[in-house]
């Protein structure tokens, strides 16, 4: 299992910790490269650090927040780094080594999966030196090379080493360094003895000392081919916490991102303390408050604050090392802290998410995990303040969903579900049992003993497994019934809406709200840029600058047939998607500007039309930056493609449902790909709720239902078929494979 994280304050920006299941490359993978012209060390250093960055964060009070390198790729200032040493939404600061400050302009591309990214720098004056790449080829095991850097704020530092191997992470080929890398050096360049990069330092071994590993040049020339620039006002304010709810203090780095927080670094308090305030004002005798918490590290603290004065006095209810604490926070150091209580409890999950709930009243504090009660206290040291999130340490947290109300909505399970799950045996009495009398009880008839022993813990494992399964079923149900309705009734949103349902079948926690007001507020970002009565060429000119000029998005070519390409969500985040997707994006900006911008989905291509008021109508190619298109290209695409003429039905609009039914048969296709048989099943319950009566839907969710062991599903559709009798299906095969679901469901 490959688990990463970094530390945005610990590496001063970069230190990422690799826990690593380690897979040589095969060797047909890496190719000799004969060393030329190798120099001296001093001669390469020399040379090297004229290309040398050192890049700085800064936090929001303009302070030094962390510490990372670059190097130049280009002469006309384009930089080189890891892509979460310039994280979203905070200040960066380039100088060129001695002490020369470069003014950031733009981050020109990023690549999240490859950990990289381009920075653009104004040149003014003498050209920059660029650092020459290597040839794509992997370098070869046993080559000398140097890591350059600002280990632990050392500027300007260097280390030698060599490449002991090349290793799989993640299904990516990764250089392994037998050499000390620290914090600092993320984004640095590792060159062989000719100066050459080889790649970009990128992570250091947790379990092993002076092993740290690079990036292959080659994914950084493959991101200088194919760049999404955005400028460098629109970078500081993407990912900010949205102040006008949020108010972080004593810092840390508070992250905004699908209706969810995320923080990491320690903060500037004791014990690495910071909080993020809820503005919203509190009720002013009891209320709760409630919110979804994730740690990284269990060794770390985040949960929620209350009664908080602003500043160093506030209650705190919170997980740490897998106990619940409350404590009462009394001034800026520990001696002034009480831990109210502490315990221990089976309702916490370890490394997952949890639920906490505190209710506040006059009278009590109740803290709860996971709707049970775990600490109940009459503390009454502070009365009132405000209420929001907290974290100690140098924990990485997430948060999502939180809630505050004078009275929070009961989330209990139905009636009629707890009926069903009584039906469940209590299997904690076998847990709780005496392990040795249970084992010399037995052992009297030890074969037959252990033979049924062996066959109660394969019929437990199929029951896990049956309940893994009615789990993602009830959880998809509410989002299908959703996605069924929608189009019952015609709402502006129906298309943004749906797709975002669509989206949730795979990330179900995303807060759809959220992106329906991001896309509002990026339309009203493009009005505020567009003059008074603007015509609609105007309106059409600054969408295209907003998406294209300004804020990155740009088609997936390197990971084309990618799932986050289909998810609207994702492509809203990392700006980035297929062609799909862009256009829904492009056309729900577009009615929201006044434009009337419907669907074309040529076949193997997605495009938009604009319909203007005087009746011309144009094609544009949102894949490729809103290029326009016309019809004739359009047709020729098409005989191209599928070698007949363009037909009528071809360039026609198409409808919501149309376009949704498209964007889940892209995401089938691609799980049919790989063959993930549950992704497919998920996927078609989708289509069926867009299109119940469409019979080929309903034989495929049928196979995939009974492939997937959920026999009274299948039967349900092929009863439906029957039923139907649509005279495109063999029914006596449909019969046959019914009875045989059958026998095997009363197995």
């Amino acid at each position: 299992m490959i688990s990463i994280w970094w530390s945005m304050r610990g590496c001063q920006s970069c230190a990422i910790v690799l826990c690593l299941c380690q897979l040589s490359v095969a060797d047909d993978k890496i190719t000799n490269i004969p060393v030329a012209d190798e120099r001296s060390n001093e001669s390469l250093v020399s040379s090297v650090r004229q290309s040398l960055v050192t890049i700085r964060m800064r936090d929001r009070d303009g302070g030094e927040f962390g510490l990372g390198t670059g190097f130049v790729v280009a002469e006309n200032g384009l930089i080189a780094t890891n892509l979460h040493v310039v994280p979203e939404g905070r200040p960066i600061e380039v100088e060129l080594w001695p002490n020369k400050r470069l003014e950031v302009v733009a981050i020109e591309a990023t690549s999240r999966a490859d950990d990289l990214a381009l920075v653009r720098v104004a040149v003014t004056g003498e050209k920059l030196k660029p650092l020459e790449l290597a040839e794509d080829q992997i370098v070869e095991q046993g080559v000398d090379v140097l890591a350059f850097g600002n280990p632990r704020g050392l500027r300007h530092s260097v280390v030698q080493g060599i490449v002991s191997a090349v290793r799989e992470i993640e299904s990516r080929p990764m250089i392994q360094m037998a050499m000390p890398i620290e914090p600092g050096n993320s984004g640095g360049p590792l060159v062989d003895r000719t100066g050459k990069v080889r790649g970009i330092v990128n992570m250091k071994s947790l379990e092993v000392e002076n092993v740290g590993f690079a990036i292959p040049v080659a994914r950084l020339r493959a991101l200088m081919a194919s760049t999404n620039p955005v400028t460098i006002d629109r970078w500081v304010r993407m990912s900010r916490v949205d102040t006008k709810h949020w108010q972080p203090l004593m810092g840390a780095q508070w992250h905004q991102r699908a209706g969810m927080l995320f923080v990491q670094g320690a903060g500037d308090s004791f014990g690495g303390r910071s909080l993020c305030l809820y503005q919203t004002p509190t009720p002013a005798k009891s209320f709760e408050l409630a919110v979804q918490v994730k740690l990284d590290n269990e060794s770390g603290a985040a949960g929620l604050a209350f009664h908080a004065d602003g500043k160093d006095k506030h209650y705190g209810f919170y997980p740490t090392a897998g106990k619940l604490r409350l404590t009462c926070f009394d001034g800026p150091s520990v001696y002034s802290w009480e831990i109210i209580q502490e315990t221990a409890s089976r309702h916490y999950f370890p490394g997952d998410w949890n639920l906490l709930k505190v209710s506040v009243a006059p009278s009590h504090i109740r803290c709860f995990v996971n709707g049970e009660l775990v600490i109940e206290t009459r503390h009454e040291k502070f009365a009132s303040g405000k209420v929001g999130l907290a974290k100690f340490r140098d924990t990485r947290a997430e948060f999502r969903q939180f809630r505050m109300s004078e009275k929070l909505d009961a989330q209990e399970i139905s009636e009629n579900g707890k009926k069903w799950f009584e039906k469940i045996p209590d299997l904690n009495k076998l847990s709780k049992s005496d392990d040795q009398a249970s084992i010399a009880t037995l052992a009297e008839s030890s074969e037959v003993s252990s033979v049924q022993l062996l066959r109660i813990a394969q019929s437990l494992t199929q029951q896990a497994d049956r309940l893994r399964r009615i789990a993602d079923d009830v959880r998809i149900a509410p989002l299908l019934e959703r996605l069924s309705n929608l189009l019952k009734t015609e709402e502006p949103d129906d298309l943004l809406a749906g797709a975002l349902l669509i989206a949730a079948l795979d990330h179900p926690h995303n807060d759809m709200q959220y992106y329906l007001d991001r896309v509002n507020s990026m339309a009203n970002e493009i009005k505020q840029e567009m003059p008074e009565n603007a015509s609609e060429q105007q309106k059409l000119k600054a969408l295209d600058q907003y998406l294209f000029e300004e804020n990155g998005f740009q088609g997936s070519r390197e990971e084309y047939h990618h799932e986050a390409n289909n998810h609207i969500d994702r492509v809203l985040d990392d700006r980035e998607g297929m062609p799909i997707t862009l256009s829904v994006i492009y056309m729900e900006l577009g009615r929201r500007l006044g434009l009337k911008i419907e669907g074309v989905g040529l076949p193997k291509h997605f495009v938009v039309r604009h319909r203007a008021v005087d009746g011309t109508t144009q094609l544009i190619d949102v894949f490729d930056k809103a290029r326009r298109m016309s019809d004739e290209e359009a047709t020729q695409f098409i005989s191209q493609e599928l070698r007949r003429p363009a037909l009528e039905d071809d360039l026609r609009a198409q409808k919501t449902s149309e376009i949704l039914i498209r964007i889940l048969t892209n995401l089938r296709n691609s799980a049919e790909g790989v063959r993930d048989q549950d992704d497919v099943r998920r996927y078609l319950e989708g289509l069926v709720a867009l299109d119940s009566d469409n019979v080929e839907y309903r034989l495929r969710r049928g196979l995939v239902r009974y492939q997937t062991n959920r026999y009274s599903g299948a039967v349900a559709d092929f009863d439906w078929i029957l039923q139907a009798q649509p005279a495109q299906i063999n029914l006596e095969q449909v019969e046959r494979m019914l009875e045989q679901i059958r026998r095997e469901q009363d197995k």
